[in-house]
């Protein structure tokens, strides 16, 4: 992070270079780009800043960024002869060098020096008292835009380096530092040391807050932009962390309550939705205008790369015991998931995750297994929603969540009455079933303080064996659940603490 703060020059193109690129050159000042001397003299400077941090927004939200996280957990198997893609995550073999590592944490501080930039931009042109009424309400709008990304950021960071938010102990462990200014410095001796993790929290929180009183805009199924109901849903999703029921289950009622954004029952909609990037029920979508302007791919789970049937080669394909969760006629089963016949690297047959298939405005000819990031979906507040209730003791309301849900994605789902550990099982299954795929699953563990073991796969003969892959078994609460500082942030900041289990190399 202070290495990046030390070199920066550049802020809109770099943020999306570090997002693209394992490494990169952030002294390059782009034609297009705006200078820090220049920056933030009119509503026009402010618009295109703010517009230029949406177009880097999807590097975060897709490939990588999500797919390594489930992939540490038993979600997954390599097949034989994997190619060791992703293979430290899968294995637990990361070490601090770890690219990924590396991409996570300067990439996401990059986001949080242009939102800083943004904020401080905002509220500089606000105070000049200049701005008629009109104006004075986009740059507030723009203001609390910059606040919800930099406590998205903050969030992502904890989640990815920081253990699980318990609020007895938030103090007791480790956060990540919390940079509120864009001050670029060359002396490492100014570079910020980790407070604790209730810190971290709390800036998030503040954020948040200040987000929602200036983001005022109307949410929209689909919207490209944040909303007063991506504010909300966020606000759930941190609370859950939080282990704040009362908030989560607010705030994810009033996205529930509000209508705009109705579950998908129908089956071709719902699979359209997802190839098409057109899913009705999507509070936020990052956008992405062609197949110029992509964001990360999810190759790993079909990589065909001829696009031609026959010629799937996957790396990875869903465990034995995730697909035995759904009902065959799940309108989720039957969208995401595909059995083949494949041939290489390992020659048989096959249930292949096929959720992110290519949306054909992405590409030209054969699939680059790119979609559009649903950052926010209205079923992940259904489960906040009944997560959040259960905890309170409200077996009822929580089980009725967790039916809505059911009965709109399996046209014969009769009602049920979940109580006790009952419910608890569902909850957390209906998550793996609903939001397989797209990055929660390591989080919900941590949250649960739960461990687990992989299953012996699908077809035990095509998959990677041993200790480390088919056979991983991980403990509650393993350190390596947490990601490693980098070692370049270690080398070049001195206040920085390494999380246990790794080394600095």
């Amino acid at each position: 992070m202070m290495m990046i703060m030390k070199n920066i020059k550049t802020f809109l193109i770099a943020a999306a270079a570090v997002f693209a690129i394992s490494s990169c050159n952030l002294d390059k000042f782009p034609d297009n780009a705006i200078n820090t001397e220049d920056a933030m003299e009119s509503v026009a400077d402010c618009e295109a800043f703010r517009n230029g941090l949406y177009s880097g927004m999807k590097y975060c939200f897709t490939g990588g960024f999500v797919y390594n996280t489930d992939i540490q957990t038993d979600l997954y198997h390599a097949v034989k002869n994997f190619g060791n893609f992703s293979g430290s995550w899968y294995t637990y073999t990361v070490t601090a060098s770890e690219s990924m590592a590396s991409s996570a944490w300067f990439g996401l501080y990059g986001y949080i020096a242009n939102a800083n930039f943004l904020i401080e931009g905002t509220k500089k042109l606000l105070a000049a008292g200049t701005l008629n009424e009109e104006d004075t309400a986009l740059v507030q709008q723009y203001y609390g835009e910059a606040c919800y990304i930099r406590a998205h950021m903050y969030y992502l960071l904890a989640n990815y380096y920081c253990v699980d938010y318990d609020p007895d102990t938030a103090e007791d462990y480790m956060g990540v530092p919390v940079v509120l200014k864009y001050e670029p410095t060359g002396d490492s001796s100014k570079y910020p040391a980790r407070p604790n993790l209730q810190v971290t929290y709390d800036q998030i929180v503040a954020d948040l807050a200040e987000a929602e009183t200036y983001v005022l805009t109307a949410g929209t199924p689909n919207s490209a932009y944040v909303t007063a109901d991506v504010v909300a849903a966020l606000q759930a999703r941190v609370a859950l962390t939080m282990h704040d029921y009362d908030t989560a289950l607010l705030k994810a009622k009033s996205i529930i309550d509000g209508g705009k954004y109705r579950l998908v029952s129908d089956p071709q909609a719902f699979a359209s939705g997802w190839l098409n990037d057109t899913l009705t029920e999507t509070i936020w979508q990052v956008a992405m205008t062609g197949p110029d302007d992509l964001g990360n791919a999810y190759s790993y789970f079909i990589y065909n790369t001829s696009g031609k049937a026959g010629e799937d080669s996957p790396r990875f394909v869903p465990e034995d015991w995730v697909l035995d969760l759904y009902a065959k006629n799940d309108i989720r089963y039957q969208a995401w998931f595909s059995n083949r016949d494949i041939t290489t690297p390992v020659v048989g047959n096959l249930t292949l995750l096929v959720k992110y298939p290519g949306n054909p405005k992405l590409y030209s000819a054969v699939t680059n297994y790119v979609n559009m990031p649903k950052v926010f979906r209205v079923s992940e507040m259904y489960l906040i929603a009944a997560e959040a209730a259960a905890n309170r003791g409200e077996d009822i309301v929580a089980s009725k969540y967790l039916n809505d849900l059911k009965v709109a994605r399996i046209p014969d789902w009769e009602r049920r009455d979940y109580t006790g550990d009952n419910l608890t099982v569902a909850i957390r299954n209906e998550r793996v079933i609903e939001l397989y795929g797209e990055g929660h699953r390591l989080y919900d563990i941590k949250r649960w303080h739960i461990g687990f073991q992989r299953s012996a796969g699908q077809n035990p003969e095509l998959v990677m064996s041993g200790e480390n892959y088919s056979g991983l078994k991980r403990e509650a609460d393993d350190p390596l659940f947490v990601w490693p500082i980098p070692t370049s942030e270690m080398q070049a900041n001195p206040q920085m603490q390494q999380n246990p289990g790794y080394t600095n190399e």
